[in-house]
């Protein structure tokens, strides 16, 4: 069987196509952006940043030279669904992967995405790098953050390109993590640039860099270093189109102000101990694997003492229930989400996301050059 994948298609308005369009056509977008560079007879390089947390209106806010555009998340907002889906063009009942923390294979205990190495994860799938070297470029990923993620969700995120290791932004190695300046971070970026296009250019090259500055939001939020490293950001995106290649930016889901619930955050605990539950779910989305039988009892329990702020799901309500849903599958019977800014979170976090208001769920699509 062939691996799967959308087919390159006219984008429907403009050079990034329209406003309010989910995640999963950024795949589309970039096609048709290399479509229209091979069609010239001189196709520029392109140069496409992958900013892990960066909401839209701060993207909007940061980047005035760019041209921006809205793009919505997948739900669950995680950096597990979002990429995979963003660059196989899927969404999530595809691909199958709906969050970290999840049963990849039905009785089996949990897993997580961004480590798990099995071949079964996901289905064969094509991504944004088949299409540029079926469109006459060379395609180049610089794993950045992502070398931290060593799994077989990378791999699928990445297949068909050419891997280049080496320049992490936010995952420092070895030692303790310690917060780089943002101008020390804007010049490791150039750098990483500069060696993914470094190679002599037979063909065009697509360029995908990863940087997680996620990691750094999930204790500060978008903060005085935050805009610092945006600025940066697009003085590096107009000097590349200055120098004549196209400059992409997308991001997989934004942030919001959460605040531990410790009485939510024992209610679980408790639950889990005295019914037997797993746990999975990642962020302001969590879902339990109750014992066959027990569904209603934890339900019930659960309805009688969770805060107005988190809403309880039978996971068939919020993931689809088709026999070609690869989620549904994997996620516990019970689901709940934050509406609020309380819920449970890890030590040390002020700012999460894995839940579906708009801030969480809105992302940037900005261009410069075209």
């Amino acid at each position: 069987m062939a691996p799967a994948g959308p087919t390159t298609r006219p984008l429907p308005a403009g050079p990034l196509g329209a406003d309010g369009l989910s995640v999963t056509h950024f795949r589309t977008d970039l096609a048709g952006v290399l479509a229209a560079e091979s069609g010239t007879g001189r196709p520029r390089d392109v140069v496409v940043l992958a900013l892990d947390g960066i909401g839209y209106r701060v993207a909007r806010d940061g980047w005035p030279s760019a041209h921006t555009v809205l793009r919505r998340s997948v739900w669950p907002t995680t950096t597990a669904t979002s990429w995979l889906s963003q660059t196989t063009g899927v969404d999530v009942a595809t691909h199958g992967v709906p969050g970290v923390v999840f049963r990849a294979t039905a009785g089996a205990g949990l897993v997580n995405a961004f480590s798990y190495p099995g071949e079964d994860l996901v289905p064969p799938l094509t991504t944004v790098f088949h299409d540029a070297t079926r469109l006459g470029y060379t395609p180049v990923a610089v794993l950045g953050d992502m070398e931290t993620c060593p799994g077989r969700w990378r791999d699928a995120v990445l297949a068909g390109a050419h891997q280049l290791t080496g320049h992490r932004f936010y995952t420092p190695a070895p030692g303790p993590y310690q917060q780089r300046p943002p101008h020390e971070l804007v010049a490791l970026l150039r750098a990483a640039v500069r060696a993914g296009l470094a190679e002599p250019r037979r063909r065009p090259r697509l360029l995908w860099c990863y940087v997680e500055i996620d990691r750094h939001l999930h204790h500060h939020g978008y903060d005085a270093h935050t805009l610092a490293v945006l600025t940066g950001l697009e003085r590096l995106a107009c000097d590349l189109a200055d120098d004549g290649a196209v400059v992409l930016a997308h991001a997989d889901h934004g942030l919001v102000p959460t605040t531990p619930d410790h009485e939510l955050a024992e209610l679980l605990r408790a639950s889990c101990v005295e019914q037997r539950c797993e746990m999975g779910g990642a962020g302001r989305t969590r879902w339990l694997y109750p014992p066959a039988g027990a569904v209603d009892r934890v339900a019930d329990r659960l309805r009688a003492r969770l805060p107005t702020s988190v809403r309880l799901h039978h996971a068939d309500e919020v993931f689809a229930t088709t026999g070609t849903s690869r989620a549904r599958h994997r996620v516990g019977e019970l689901v709940l989400t934050a509406l609020g800014e309380r819920f449970i979170v890890d030590p040390g976090y002020r700012y999460e996301h894995g839940s579906s208001l708009a801030d969480e769920v809105d992302t940037p699509l900005a261009s410069w050059g075209l």
